[in-house]
């Protein structure tokens, strides 16, 4: 599609989303004139006059108008997006020197432990220094950790059992229990500062716990969404299953990269430690798949699918999202929505971030680049259907606005029409409202 008969079909949308501009937000009502100020919309004058003893001339004020703030669009997704943004910005930035600062904060309960086992004799103070070391680790965990991982209660409460069974082995005096206890703790709090329970249990790659909730509120327990920072300097995925990265349990979450360099995220089953791309025979349906490379989404398409060989697979379009992205945007993200199986589905989405929501409605608006043919509902959602050109190839995709945030999905050259179940894969993310 030519650009000319793009900017012939965005002024026909334009005039169109005129009609339809409450389905995004645009509530044009909330800017109409008083009825009792005369319908000409302009500031009302309020006129006192004084006591007529005083001889006073009478004065007028003219109040200061009010400017009426922009709709909030889907303010219940608003929310919850701000909220995905916020969790993966802290995984991001926060997460490696949090890290760094637990395994030190538990490094002082441990030798506190060594200390007390090497003394002669136990005392209460002991129990206190005990006490004392386990309670500041508790308060950095329930302050950095515990909003954003499921924590061991052990590693939540300073007075915890470990403490609780030494205070009782000093209080009878009784040397076994006190080496019981401490020689528990000290194994406990060994293995928590390890890369394995790390790992495991405060994982940043892929990401257990609220993240996932935030991202599948529905609770299915199969799902898979990967995660990419605007500028491709971090990637991660939430993911349900909390032995995914130590047990074969079917479920191995892992990447894939092809010799274009493209790479693939939410494909998942078990697995040896070493496996190739091209060990795979189990193509995905239509021979096509989306993946991530430099230049953002791509579709890969298989030439040769006769071979049934996945490092066949090479791209046939290229930054999918790129036409649809906003320099006025403050934060952007890629995120692959998939089925935790050996199969390839996955559903691209992009989400922009802006400081006001007049900024974000500024940037839905239609212009020669993207053009705009209507609304559909989409997992609940009425959603903006949009089009635009991709290395010389017409995509059509779905947009809407949510609050500052933007959410642009499933970009294809095939028209919205065609799609069989273009719908399935966002169904039980934060995305559906049904």
């Amino acid at each position: 599609m030519s650009f000319t008969r793009r900017g012939i079909l965005a002024a026909v949308a334009l005039a169109q989303s005129n009609l339809l501009g409450g389905c995004f937000g645009g509530d044009t009502d909330s800017t109409q004139a008083n009825p009792e100020s005369g319908g000409s919309g302009a500031t009302a004058t309020a006129t006192q006059t004084s006591e007529p003893t005083t001889g006073e001339p009478t004065a007028t004020e003219t109040p200061t108008a009010t400017p009426t703030p922009t709709p909030v669009a889907n303010a219940d997704l608003a929310a919850a997006t701000a909220d995905i943004f916020s969790e993966f910005e802290w995984f991001r930035t926060q997460y490696g020197p949090t890290m760094t600062q637990f395994r030190v904060t538990v490094g002082d309960v441990y030798d506190t432990i060594t200390e007390i086992q090497a003394a002669d004799d136990r005392t209460e103070a002991d129990v206190q220094a005990f006490r004392s070391a386990s309670t500041d680790l508790a308060s950095f965990v329930q302050s950095n950790l515990s909003p954003h991982f499921q924590v061991a209660p052990a590693l939540r409460v300073g007075n915890n059992v470990y403490v609780r069974d030494f205070e009782r082995g000093v209080a009878r005096d009784d040397r076994q229990l006190q080496d019981s206890a401490l020689s528990r703790a000290r194994s406990f709090y060994q293995r928590v500062r390890s890369n394995q329970f790390i790992s495991n249990e405060l994982s940043r790659r892929p990401i257990y716990g609220p993240l996932y909730d935030m991202l599948i509120p529905s609770g299915a327990t199969d799902r898979i969404v990967a995660l990419v920072s605007e500028d491709d300097d971090f990637v991660t995925w939430a993911h349900p299953d909390l032995d995914d990265s130590t047990a074969n349990d079917g479920v191995d979450q892992h990447t894939h990269e092809f010799p274009s360099g493209h790479r693939v995220f939410t494909h998942a089953h078990e697995h040896p430690t070493s496996h190739p791309i091209r060990d795979h025979t189990n193509e995905p349906e239509l021979n096509e798949l989306y993946a991530y490379g430099a230049d953002g989404v791509g579709l890969l398409v298989d030439g040769a699918s006769y071979r049934e060989r996945l490092d066949d697979f090479e791209p046939a379009l290229t930054n999918l999202f790129g036409p649809i992205k906003s320099e006025g945007r403050t934060a952007g993200v890629t995120l692959f929505v998939g089925t935790a199986s050996a199969g390839w589905d996955s559903s691209p989405v992009y989400v922009e971030q802006f400081d006001s929501v007049d900024a974000a409605q500024a940037a839905t608006e239609s212009t020669d680049a993207v053009g705009s043919e209507g609304v559909t509902s989409l997992a609940g959602r009425d959603w903006e259907r949009v089009f635009y050109d991709a290395s010389g190839t017409t995509i059509y995709a779905y947009r809407l606005r949510a609050g500052t945030a933007v959410v642009t999905a499933l970009p294809l050259d095939i028209p919205w029409e065609r799609r069989p179940e273009w719908a399935a894969g966002l169904a039980g993310t934060w995305l559906a409202a049904e």
